[in-house]
């Protein structure tokens, strides 16, 4: 599908904004309108894959907008960007408003999204055609339609609740409670789950709504809203799929050269094709120093032997920080004394060499560390670039049970799911590491699994807000001296007698408890809509 899919998507762009003064004399004839509105497949085809376009900022012009949706975990606890006309650095220090542009673009996207669900849902409704494919057509664009109302109250809280398109009768909506919304989202994934498959055959069809898809996110609404025993039954409902499994290499699951075999784990992504709808996931990562992980974020990889930095026992040499760390800490992140290899800067220059360097100072951004997760050094043209977007795999299936059970039951049957986590990463499973673990000390461990496993992935800004820990964790931001970090030996593993671990302030934070929990209501829908209230403290 991943060809096609953008054929068409392209071919929505240039319908939408090409036009000359014949094309207006003429009557189109594969033009959809009033007069010939969904009369066959073709067209429905057409129409709904407007909907999945919505996922992502699908054709713009916007850089900000391309780096959608990395760019937005420098806003929590885990990355920095220091250069603000990003827009994010804002968030992150408190100072974001109702006229900040993230808060705008995420909030039209979304209802971008749930305007073509509702045209779609409604017009599938009223269609002549026959086709043994319509009530699957149908799920998908309801699955959509949960997912953008899913995301705008997880950011905003209550939003209008519009099922209808065109509803003059409603010009000036109101917000619905979040309560109601949420009630929908589960509405219509429970009404979509039994009319989609498990698996597409066709390759055209490859980055459809799959039911296992339609039951992720149902775990996660759950899991987000604390429904722990129910969560914990519809994560389970995916595993018992037998569809899904962990990919092998925990670094190569996020290289595009592996995204074939990866589908055993990608629930959800948005396909991108090199040349065609390049993704941009390499701007932020390998060409601005703008994606800058904490000294916070690395700190919490455990131990290879399974346990945190802070334990007595776990071996922690702090003048070796890196030696014997969490696999995935290598994998989702570049520290000083790593190997680099990043042809488009000229690191080395590829006309010199091929070989990776020892990651110089000049490279480390402002907190000593890169984004390794989702980077291929070897690329030498952005625009080659075909990367999809991951926005659900089955790795967060295992912790959103391993977290709704221990809710729900207690520890003894989390340990399984985060062992195998762990058995992908080449650690020590938890059931050896930890084998008498609390409900309490279950919940650290878990949401710590959550951090690493799912770093840089969409996910943190949602749970340390459904945790109630933002105002804990969104403090100054730390990263290291880099004029403490001269010498390189060029081992790979960050051992130097020469080095010097500083950590400093990198960025001045602040948190609101009661605003920041929620983004503010674009000021343009405050100004347009005399019904629609601001969140708390934006005023």
């Amino acid at each position: 599908m991943k060809y096609k899919f953008h054929y068409i998507i392209l071919l929505l762009v240039s319908v939408c904004f090409s036009c000359s003064k014949s094309f207006l004399d003429e009557k189109p004839q594969d033009f959809i309108s009033p007069d010939n509105y969904l009369t066959n497949e073709a067209q429905s085809k057409i129409l709904l894959s407007g909907v999945y376009a919505s996922l992502d900022f699908i054709g713009t012009s916007n850089e900000n907008q391309k780096m959608f949706p990395l760019q937005l975990e420098t806003i929590t606890d885990d990355v920095y960007d220091s250069q603000p006309w990003h827009n994010t650095t804002e968030w992150a220090r408190g100072q974001g408003n109702s006229n900040s542009p993230w808060a705008r673009w995420k909030w039209d996207l979304d209802f971008q999204g749930i305007s073509r669900a509702n045209v779609f849902i409604d017009g599938m409704a009223k269609a002549s055609f026959a086709s043994p494919d319509k009530n699957r057509y149908i799920a998908e664009a309801k699955f959509l339609r949960a997912w953008f109302y899913h995301d705008l109250a997880t950011y905003y809280g209550g939003v209008p609740l519009i099922l209808l398109p065109g509803d003059l009768s409603n010009s000036f909506p109101s917000r619905n409670s979040k309560e109601e919304i949420i009630a929908q989202v589960l509405k219509d994934l429970d009404e979509g789950i039994p009319d989609l498959p498990t698996q597409y055959t066709a390759d055209e069809d490859r980055g459809r709504i799959t039911k296992g898809a339609a039951m992720g996110l149902k775990a996660r609404v759950l899991l987000y809203n604390e429904k722990w025993a129910e969560a914990a039954a519809a994560a389970k409902g995916v595993m018992d799929l037998k569809v899904y499994n962990l990919f092998p290499d925990y670094h190569g699951l996020f290289l595009e050269q592996n995204e074939a075999g990866a589908r055993q784990e990608i629930m959800l992504q948005v396909h991108y094709t090199p040349d065609i709808m390049p993704s941009f996931i390499y701007y932020p990562i390998g060409v601005y120093p703008a994606f800058a992980p904490t000294l916070q974020f690395v700190n919490s990889y455990y131990m290879q032997n399974g346990l945190p930095i802070t334990d007595p026992q776990s071996g922690f040499d702090p003048a070796n920080p890196y030696m014997n760390r969490d696999p995935r800490l290598n994998a989702s992140v570049f520290y000083p004394g790593s190997r680099y290899l990043n042809y488009i800067i000229g690191a080395p220059d590829p006309s010199v060499s091929t070989d990776s360097i020892t990651i110089p100072s000049w490279l480390l951004n402002e907190s000593g560390f890169r984004a390794k997760k989702n980077f291929d050094g070897t690329l030498r043209n952005i625009e080659k670039e075909g990367h999809n977007k991951y926005y659900m795999r089955y790795g967060e299936m295992l912790l959103t049970y391993a977290e709704a059970i221990n809710e729900s039951e207690g520890p003894q049957n989390a340990y399984e799911a985060i062992d195998q986590l762990r058995r992908r990463a080449g650690m020590k499973t938890l059931s050896e590491a930890m084998p008498a673990l609390s409900k309490e000390q279950m919940r650290t461990v878990i949401r710590n699994e959550r951090r690493v496993e799912l770093a840089f992935e969409g996910v943190r800004w949602a749970d340390i807000r459904r945790w109630k820990i933002a105002e804990q964790v969104m403090v100054d931001a730390l990263g290291y001296d880099n004029t403490k970090l001269k010498t390189y030996p060029g081992d790979g593993l960050g051992t130097s007698p020469d080095w010097q671990y500083e950590a400093m302030v990198i960025d001045k934070r602040t948190f609101n408890a009661g605003r920041d929990y929620l983004w503010p209501i674009p000021q343009s829908e405050i100004n347009a809509n005399k019904n629609m209230v601001q969140n708390p403290g934006y005023n």
